[in-house]
């Protein structure tokens, strides 16, 4: 009996384990050009990118808005991505990202929020510039670090 117990719970941590690596390091391989290559099937990549050009278009949208200047279009357009945005998120999908590009996307939802909140408490226009740069950057940073493949 004491053998089976044993075995149980060296399966339960190896399992356990296993799961651990995978959440911190997520599906990946070292490519090329010397990004981290998230490895997800076609489909799935194709949700990933049409996710990052909806958040592109809508950096252009707020773009405009702050242009006009509207800051209720910013405040609207913003929170449509912020942390709302991430809870919709196919759960095998984020099995497979590294846990430093779940934690980019996340506080890249988390920005916009802030964007939103600033949009709506009346900061300048200069101001929400400054922030939507902000998240820009974090876009440019992850890019430079990872690539999607198969």
């Amino acid at each position: 009996m004491a053998k089976l117990a044993f075995a149980s719970f060296l399966l339960w941590a190896l399992t356990v384990a296993a799961g651990a690596f995978f959440y911190i390091n997520g599906v990946t391989r070292t490519g090329l050009d010397g990004r981290k290559v998230i490895l997800l099937s076609e489909s799935e990549r194709d949700q990933v990118q049409a996710d990052m050009r909806k958040l592109l278009q809508t950096v252009a949208e707020i773009t405009a808005a702050l242009g006009r200047p509207d800051a209720p279009a910013v405040a609207r357009l913003a929170s449509n991505v912020g942390a709302q945005a991430a809870s919709l998120e196919n759960p095998a999908l984020l099995a497979k990202l590294p846990l430093d590009f779940k934690q980019a996307g996340m506080n890249m939802h988390a920005g916009f929020d802030q964007l939103a909140a600033a949009a709506r408490g009346g900061a300048s226009p200069t101001r929400l510039t400054g922030m939507l740069g902000e998240q820009l950057a974090g876009c440019a940073a992850c890019h430079e670090v990872y690539r999607f493949g198969n």
